[in-house]
């Protein structure tokens, strides 16, 4: 599969997250931690929220603003409830300033 831009590298500070869309697909949430690129998909698996918008990082891990949630921004893995598994993520190529995944 072909690699899309998601965003601009600078788009996303560091400690926050970032919400980007690709047409055709349901939002993306783009983390910067410790200078490091993660992307998940944006709606948390338990209640729909959107983990760019209300969610908060917390060390290499992203909160659901709704109902703490937990997943591990690199694994995407449930770190604490109440979840309903593991969140989906993308590996991340980086050129040009540019953000890539392979969706």
């Amino acid at each position: 599969m072909p690699l899309r831009e998601l965003c601009l590298a600078d788009d996303v500070i560091e400690g926050e997250a970032y919400q980007a869309v690709i047409e055709g697909h349901e939002p993306f949430a783009v983390f910067k931690v410790d200078d490091e690129i993660f992307v998940m998909h944006d709606t948390c698996n338990h209640s729909g929220a959107s983990l760019a918008l209300e969610g908060h990082v917390e060390g290499r891990n992203v909160v659901c603003g709704w109902h703490d949630a937990t997943f591990d921004l690199e694994t995407g893995a449930a770190v604490s409830g109440p979840c309903t598994g593991p969140m989906r993520v993308y590996p991340v190529t980086i050129e040009g300033g540019r953000i890539l995944i392979e969706i």
